[in-house]
């Protein structure tokens, strides 16, 4: 499901897997080129939601551009009025090349950086910086990733534009 269609901006070549809830808040949703968002995905909130060229965002994934206070001294869920309420919006941002493991949870302000990889059921509170690999709840850094895939995706690319070419 979209919500909100008129504020994203999706690239070629993106794969939107069965029952994901897609809702760009009023800062947008941008996706990039040959991104794979697998099902029952979810991305909401008010803040700004970039995912970049050749991410996965595996199964049960949840993006939150947008979380609820849950102290106590307000309230909470959208059908209250936004005088008792004290969401937080902030942006989110998946880099190129990044992958999260099936049922990861990234919350706002949170920026994954390009290349790095989140394993499963991990809970990402704070960024994880490019070609780092992140576990756990909440997630931290366990490794570096290779940058193999980079040379491909550029051979792919490569290989798209002679496709192209009227002569080719």
């Amino acid at each position: 499901m979209l919500l909100a269609p008129h504020r994203m901006r999706i690239g070629d070549h993106v794969r939107i897997d069965a029952f994901c809830v897609l809702s760009a808040g009023e800062a947008g949703l941008t996706i990039g080129r040959n991104v794979h968002i697998s099902a029952m995905t979810t991305i909401l909130g008010h803040g700004r939601v970039e995912i970049g060229d050749f991410a996965t965002i595996s199964v049960r994934c949840a993006l939150f551009s947008s979380t609820d206070d849950y102290s106590g001294a307000s309230m909470t869920n959208p059908t209250i009025p936004a005088e008792y309420r004290r969401s937080t919006d902030g942006p989110v941002r998946i880099g190129a090349h990044a992958i999260l493991g099936s049922g990861c949870v990234v919350l706002p302000d949170v920026e994954i950086g390009e290349s790095a990889a989140v394993g499963a059921l991990s809970l990402v509170k704070s960024d994880v910086p490019a070609f780092k690999i992140a576990v756990g709840t909440p997630a931290r850094i366990i490794g570096d990733r290779s940058a193999e895939h980079r040379g491909m995706a550029e051979r792919l690319l490569g290989q798209e534009a002679v496709a192209r070419r009227p002569d080719a």
